[in-house]
């Protein structure tokens, strides 16, 4: 056996392989495999044919420099850990995808020196179009930014205008959660912002929608970072409200952490407290949880921040709004004692709204 595979590849076909097994010119297959060029039929299937026998492959980097255009979108996340960018990256892929575009993904990290590296990573690779959901970069370095590649920020608030944006209805969403939290005979709302490691500037933009929606539905509002373990934070929330009380997560992700920490205190979500959260994330809807979720639109975003991408260079930045549901499950229904006692004989509350 070699030891080596890569001295056993075979050499990758070129232009000018196909045009020797077909019989023609290279200028000949080069029009075939683009779907031009005057030809017969017999002539462009035959040169498609051995071009299949030859496994080749588009140079795309030659084809890029040909054109000056790479048909390349790239998106930064943040990082991984948290579905909800799973679940975005995969819409942002289909939509790229339907309008002739390659999505590249890179992961970088909120810490200033790791996320500017990977922003340099990205603008080697000369995409047409930069997408970064969840960034803590300042709206300035946004500004010199937008300024180098066509760039949409997703799901954060800028006052420069310069920078097109495509964010959550997070007022909306906000106002749906105390609607639906007082619904349940709440009257106080404590909402849980990630680490300081996990720092994005939306934790803040969503605690300001949820404070100003509770005062003016009459209800008291506290806001506590989850530094460490959620379980401190839930009991500086206790300190602060009798039970039961309403509890938001900032996502389904740290909605894990505030549940684990409500059982660690011996309290069920649903009976002893109540627990919404945002992104309607695949952790969200896994039955031992049955989170309560503001859906965000994925599907909406992704093909909103895709048009932004692509409007012609001299159009001006764009600031699209997509709506918000609050997608209601048993973490946020308060039920009574026969209910209660149906659910620890594993019968679901009859009020849990069904998911498609």
């Amino acid at each position: 056996m070699n030891p080596n595979p890569r001295s056993s590849r075979r050499p990758r076909a070129t232009q000018e392989d196909v045009a020797r097994a077909a019989g023609v010119s290279r200028g000949l297959v080069s029009l075939a495999l683009n779907g031009g060029g005057r030809m017969s039929e017999t002539t462009r299937r035959r040169i498609l044919e051995e071009a299949r026998r030859l496994d080749y492959r588009t140079n795309t980097a030659a084809a890029e420099l040909a054109s000056s255009r790479s048909r390349r979108l790239a998106v930064v996340v943040p990082y991984l850990d948290n579905p909800f960018f799973d679940l975005v990256l995969r819409a942002l892929r289909r939509q790229a995808s339907q309008e002739g575009y390659v999505l590249v993904a890179l992961v970088s990290d909120l810490a200033d020196r790791l996320e500017a590296s990977t922003i340099d990573d990205v603008l080697s690779l000369r995409p047409e179009g930069l997408i970064l959901p969840g960034t803590s970069m300042s709206e300035a370095t946004l500004v010199d930014l937008a300024r180098l590649v066509p760039l949409v920020v997703m799901d954060r608030t800028l006052d420069s205008g310069v920078v097109s944006v495509v964010r959550l209805d997070e007022a909306d969403a906000a106002r749906q959660i105390v609607e639906h939290l007082a619904e349940q005979g709440l009257s106080s709302i404590a909402y849980f912002s990630p680490s300081t490691e996990r720092y994005e500037p939306l934790a803040d933009e969503r605690r300001a929608s949820l404070e100003l929606a509770a005062a003016h539905g009459g209800m008291e509002f506290a806001a506590h970072v989850c530094d460490g373990d959620a379980r401190h934070a839930l009991e500086r929330a206790a300190r602060d409200f009798a039970a039961p009380f309403g509890t938001v997560a900032y996502n389904d992700t740290l909605a894990l952490d505030v549940h684990s920490a409500i059982l660690a205190e011996g309290l069920r979500a649903g009976s002893d407290l109540a627990l919404v959260s945002y992104d309607n994330s695949p952790l969200a809807q896994r039955r031992e949880f049955s989170f309560s979720s503001i859906d965000q639109s994925v599907d909406l975003l992704a093909s909103e921040s895709i048009a932004a991408l692509l409007r012609p260079e001299d159009a001006p930045p764009v600031s699209v709004t997509v709506p918000a549901t609050l997608v209601v499950r048993s973490s946020s229904l308060m039920i009574t004692a026969s209910e209660e006692s149906e659910r620890g004989a594993g019968v679901p509350p009859a009020r849990v709204h069904p998911v498609d």
